[in-house]
């Protein structure tokens, strides 16, 4: 049945949704033809308990301490799905609620243990590819809770188990009427992490989330959409009733609806039967009454938001890791620059700039533009495009080394610019030109600026540049935050290579919570360059621009190169004010192209300075080991650019403090009765401390 067939389409295509039946609503023994109903009603998956109450009542009997210790998997009539079900890839195995992997009462424990341990072993007989295991039950006992889970892992290797969690945890304020308040907004997500630590990040490991009728605060909903969300369950209790009737979520949920379905997570509803008879005042509901609900959350999955035009340009590549493009080096592929030339944002500010740099300048006559590192032409176009608009007589030197692209540029010039181009094969930092050039434009940035040795190609062809020229961009400047993220880390230990925790990556950064609220800036490169001054003098302003074409020149080997000037050192303080894990940190650049027109990848001002640009997605720095922070601590990470006139490359380390609040002391050298108090002081305690990544770049380095 074609229908039947949905749930083997690929996850990321659609929005699956699911039913928890009430335990009153269901048989001892689940049929298929209940399954097929659930699924013919318009339900994806339903979410039903591997075994009935004959099982537990069992179990119980045994739990008495003259019993046996050991527990007989389930029979035929102490299981809710039948074991030859075609329909079982339509479920979701529930593991019995009852079960007390973190008892204090060490018999109990082991009881429960077991009870996981065959009902995982028949939910995988029966192909129940996903089982939800209730959470833990004692917050002193997690320890305990995580090793049973840890050892099901082992022992149902191919299943994926979902821990079933409260968003947030609350008890009853006296202080605010019948309000609840959380004990720590961020206490579930710490039992979860304590778990997912202990057994080491398993894939296979995830969360399903209880959607409560008033949702926490921002900083609990961005803690949990960095996290493995596979499920989310929604109770017909949190639905409100529209004028009409019918139900519909608040704004709030609405809007945590949209913004978790990004991830794809199933939504299972719940206590929909009990719901619509409190919605309809009902005994009796009909099938029409039950499947308002599902209605309504198709109704959502019809109407999301459109996706940013970043969304659209990276999707599939969401916290997909890749290493920067190392464009000096290497010979990037047309497609490539076809990918990057789709950007009009990027385009339109180069333009802007450029428009400005010519409108600005004092001198008269013709403008000569280099564009260093052409690509396919996009800022030649622009170049020529701006100098109309200036209504400025322009003539273009397009430079690039690409041998193949090259080629491109010479069509280009052939069918499009005409007499007002020349292009140049060569490497910038090699090309020379009797004639100074009055504004210099290229596009070398990546994203943490620098990362792409835009200063080293620079001060390379600043030579070429009048002493009154313009460069553009004019400055660019790196900026970094701390963050977690456990589906980078798990990506990356996932590879088992010392080099992958040692290297940045760049990514479009989905699944990553900032654990800030700053984001600081690291360091700032110019341009034209103070310390790498053009030597082109106003004796070569003379020469006709036939003549300087004649004497343009490109030197055949690299020269020596002096880059000490182009190293830098940054520490960037972060206060973390709830608990967490740092994975790593995210970096970002800004860039004044020329005046007032900028661009930016920072979250916090793209949009003012750039908004809508795609070309860049962040870069990642990874740590190795992931670092525990708790409440009100402080996060310092040091980075480094460093380089051996053969290479360039980054280091960095990160270290964790606590600050103490001090208390009076005697001074106890002092007789007793000449002691005297000492004010109180507050101590700065290290918590935890990084190696040095990449050091001396052994693991990830950019080629001079």
């Amino acid at each position: 049945m074609s229908t039947l067939a949905a749930v083997s389409v690929d996850p990321n295509a659609l929005h699956f949704v699911g039913m928890q039946p009430e335990p009153s609503a269901l048989e001892y023994n689940v049929s298929s033809d209940s399954v097929l109903a659930a699924v013919t009603d318009g339900y994806d998956v339903l979410a039903l308990p591997i075994t009935n109450p004959s099982f537990r009542a069992r179990v119980t009997s045994t739990s008495q301490p003259a019993r046996s210790s050991v527990i007989e998997p389930p029979s035929l009539s102490e299981v809710s799905i039948q074991p030859n079900s075609p329909y079982t890839p339509h479920v979701f195995g529930l593991v019995s609620k009852w079960i007390e992997l973190d008892s204090n009462d060490v018999r109990v424990a082991s009881l429960s243990a077991q009870v996981l341990q065959h009902e995982l072993a028949y939910a995988a007989f029966c192909g129940i590819g996903y089982v939800v295991v209730p959470g833990p039950k004692r917050r002193n006992n997690v320890s305990l809770y995580a090793e049973a889970i840890n050892s099901a892992l082992a022992a149902a290797p191919f299943t994926k188990i979902i821990l079933h969690l409260a968003m947030a945890e609350y008890v009853d304020s006296a202080t605010i009427s019948d309000t609840p308040s959380a004990v720590s907004q961020i206490s579930i997500w710490d039992i979860w992490n304590t778990i997912r630590t202990i057994c080491d990040y398993p894939s296979r490991l995830s969360v399903g989330l209880q959607i409560p009728p008033q949702l926490p605060s921002q900083v609990v909903l961005s803690r949990w959409f960095a996290e493995p969300v596979s499920i989310l369950f929604l109770s017909g209790k949190v639905f409100l009733q529209n004028s009409k009737g019918y139900p519909v979520l608040s704004k709030a949920h609405q809007y945590f609806m949209f913004k978790f379905l990004k991830l794809h997570p199933y939504t299972i509803l719940q206590d929909i039967r009990e719901s619509a008879r409190a919605r309809t005042n009902r005994q009796f509901v009909s099938k029409e009454d039950e499947t308002a609900y599902l209605i309504y959350l198709r109704h959502l999955h019809k109407n999301l938001p459109p996706p940013t035009p970043m969304e659209e340009f990276g999707k599939g590549y969401e916290d997909f890791l890749q290493k920067p493009l190392q464009p000096l080096s290497d010979n990037l592929e047309s497609k490539t620059y076809e990918v990057f030339e789709k950007d009009p944002v990027k385009y339109e500010q180069y333009e802007k700039a450029i428009f400005q740099a010519l409108t600005k300048r004092q001198e008269q006559g013709l403008v000569i533009i280099a564009v260093v590192g052409a690509g396919r032409g996009p800022l030649v176009a622009r170049a020529l495009k701006a100098a109309e608009a200036a209504k400025t007589s322009v003539f273009v030197f397009a430079v690039e080394k690409n041998p193949s692209a090259y080629i491109y540029l010479l069509q280009r010039k052939a069918q499009e610019w005409g007499d007002n181009v020349e292009v140049v094969c060569s490497d910038m930092r090699t090309w020379r030109l009797q004639q100074g050039v009055d504004i210099i434009v290229s596009e070398l940035l990546g994203s943490f600026g620098d990362n792409e040795l835009s200063p080293e190609c620079l001060d390379g062809v600043q030579e070429v540049l009048k002493p009154s020229g313009i460069m553009i961009p004019q400055s660019y400047s790196a900026h970094f935050i701390p963050a977690l993220s456990p589906k980078i880390y798990s990506a990356i230990k996932s590879q088992n290579k010392e080099e992958a925790a040692n290297t940045p990556y760049v990514a479009l950064l989905q699944a990553v919570d900032l654990l800030a609220t700053n984001i600081h800036q690291a360091w700032e490169f110019t341009h034209p360059s103070p310390l790498a001054k053009s030597k082109r003098e106003s004796t070569y302003d003379g020469l006709s621009l036939e003549l300087a074409l004649q004497q343009t020149s490109v030197t055949s080997n690299t020269p020596a190169i002096i880059n000490e000037h182009n190293t830098r050192h940054s520490k960037g303080r972060f206060l973390c004010e709830n608990r967490a894990v740092m994975h790593g940190f995210a970096g970002y650049f800004e860039s004044v192209l020329y005046g007032d027109v900028e661009i930016s990848i920072r979250p916090d001002t793209l949009g003012k300075k750039s908004k809508d640009m795609v070309s860049w997605f962040p870069i990642w720095f990874p740590l190795s080991e992931p670092l525990y922070v708790p409440d009100e601590s402080e996060i310092e990470i040091s980075v480094w650019r460093k380089t051996d006139n053969r290479r360039v490359w980054y280091e960095w380390l990160v270290e964790t403090f606590v600050t103490i609040p001090g208390s009076s002391t005697l001074d106890r050298r002092e007789s007793s009765s000449s002691r005297t108090s000492t004010a109180a002081t507050n101590s700065r305690v290290r918590l935890s401390c990084s190696k040095l990544h990449n050091a001396n770049g052994k693991y990830s380095s950019m080629n001079l």
